[in-house]
């Protein structure tokens, strides 16, 4: 742990170890901020109990309401058994000073991270590996009746270490239990604009299918690095979701998948027709992805665009280094003679 790391209270002004569970002050310290969402503003800190660092989720006074969003996630954190594959584990949970602070596994960095660091392109290939893995953390979280409401590249993040090559769903503030009770068509809008279903846009409440949905958009984006309701450039947020949505409902399937295998039409097709109650066919969409890798003779490893290019960088630094190594040894060399 280096110098900028300090105590929380020094770095939230409205959390102090006055009258407060002194747990989590003695145990757990704040490095940097890492980003901050509408309900909770996220740190990377450190565990001194177990000597690693952490990701520390501390809900913001402003947005508390009746009950806190970060209680109602951390319940549903409860509900896996773990260790989960590609579901962060839970260190602690508590508040200090009335504010709940959920602290978790520290991960690696996120789709979208890694989308930017590939020149904002995927291959064929790692779209298909991010399509079966990510279809593995929906089919679990939709196994315990828990859908997500927010499928987007910043809420998949990759492990770090001997886990770089998982996948991991994250953030579970705008996720809740599945009721098939709970239809109406009345809903508020939740989630990110330019991945949400259609029937989101529309007012209907979200069942397993539209997370789905989401990741759909989400594959193809990786894919074509645009989607057709992109640079809309409408500052009016109001109006801004009603062109979304209009382009969205209109677009056929077959455009939106133009020059992409027809596995892509199949799977939008597929999730758009679920019925609300439905429990999807996670095979059925797995393999859809599967029969890409095999009708392309890709092999299914986890050898990912980011893996080969932070390898390649690798591989360059080392002849750079090399270069320096030989550049230096004949100067010497000269010297000597």
């Amino acid at each position: 742990m280096n110098d900028t790391t300090f105590n929380i209270s020094n770095s939230v002004n409205s959390i102090n170890t006055d009258n407060s569970d002194r747990t989590f002050t003695k145990r757990f310290s704040i490095i940097k901020e890492l980003g901050a969402g509408a309900f909770c503003t996220v740190y990377l800190g450190y565990d001194r109990e177990q000597k690693k660092n952490v990701a520390i989720k501390i809900e913001k006074q402003d947005v508390i309401k009746k009950k806190s969003r970060l209680s109602c996630e951390h319940e549903l954190y409860t509900l896996f058994t773990y260790p989960c594959e590609g579901i962060s584990e839970i260190i602690w949970y508590g508040k200090n000073n009335n504010i709940d602070i959920l602290i978790m596994e520290h991960l690696g960095p996120s789709l979208n991270d890694l989308f930017i660091f590939c020149d904002n392109k995927f291959s064929l290939k790692t779209t298909c590996l991010i399509a079966i893995q990510t279809l593995k953390r929906l089919e679990k979280l939709h196994s315990l009746n828990i859908i997500h409401r927010d499928i987007k590249p910043d809420n998949f993040l990759i492990g770090l270490d001997n886990n770089k090559d998982i996948i991991y769903l994250i953030d579970l503030g705008l996720s809740k239990r599945f009721k098939k009770t709970s239809y109406k068509k009345t809903c508020s809008f939740k989630g990110t604009l330019r991945y949400s279903s259609v029937r989101n846009h529309k007012g209907i409440e979200q069942s397993y299918r539209d997370d789905l949905e989401s990741l759909g958009y989400m594959l193809i984006y990786f894919s074509k690095h645009v989607l057709p309701w992109q640079h809309t450039n409408i500052k009016d947020k109001k109006k801004k979701k009603e062109v979304i949505y209009s382009i969205k409902k209109n677009h056929a399937i077959t455009e939106l998948c133009a020059g992409l295998p027809i596995e892509f039409q199949y799977y939008i097709k597929y999730v758009q027709v679920l019925m609300f109650k439905e429990k999807p066919d996670y095979k059925y969409l797995i393999n859809l992805f599967k029969n890409i890798l095999k009708k392309k003779k890709i092999t299914l490893d986890n050898e990912y665009d980011w893996t080969i290019k932070i390898n390649s960088l690798h591989n360059t630094d080392k002849n750079i280094e090399h270069t320096i190594l030989n550049d230096t040894d004949n100067d010497t060399t000269a010297t000597l003679l």
